[in-house]
């Protein structure tokens, strides 16, 4: 009996102990308490504020396969964004049923068509750390894809970040 009461005490002690130490303020040496210039402790002071991040970007395709138009975006904050803006492109271009078929964030994106016009051909979509690299596998993609036919790059963009503050 006598361990628990003197444990009780020992807790409420504490608990009474812990409550005067969050009303406490700090003050800078030679500021009294009760001053503007003190901060109260406890963590409850405002954490600073961020400063400027980047931000990646996306852009993305969006097709009308049957009228053969295609929508393009980037430099959106969503990929969400991108597709949404595409596929209004290309429905402003005059497809109709629109559909966002390719996106990419940060990166370089690339659109590639056969140089002739063949009875039935496919664009082809990639991306790349550039131009250049998307469109080096790009090429022989689209050329297997329409029967050995030579292919050309139609569209090609990269998206970047930006310095948001």
């Amino acid at each position: 009996m006598r361990i628990t009461i003197c444990f009780l005490t020992l807790v409420a002690g504490l608990s009474v102990s812990s409550g005067r130490a969050s009303a406490q303020m700090a003050c800078p040496q030679g500021v009294s308490p009760g001053s503007s210039q003190c901060l109260p402790t406890g963590g409850t002071v405002a954490p600073p504020a961020r400063g400027p991040r980047w931000v990646l970007t996306w852009g993305a395709m969006a097709e009308d396969q049957k009228a053969s138009i295609v929508g393009t975006s980037s430099g959106e904050l969503s990929r969400r964004a991108a597709q949404r803006a595409a596929v209004k492109k290309c429905e402003t271009m005059g497809g109709v049923g629109c559909k966002a078929v390719y996106s990419y964030k940060n990166t370089c994106a690339v659109i590639a068509e056969p140089i002739a016009l063949l009875e039935s051909m496919h664009g082809y979509y990639q991306n790349g750390p550039t131009v250049e690299e998307a469109t080096r596998l790009v090429i022989p993609q689209c050329r297997s894809g329409n029967g050995g036919n030579e292919c050309r790059v139609i569209y090609s963009n990269c998206t970047s970040p930006i310095l948001k503050q």
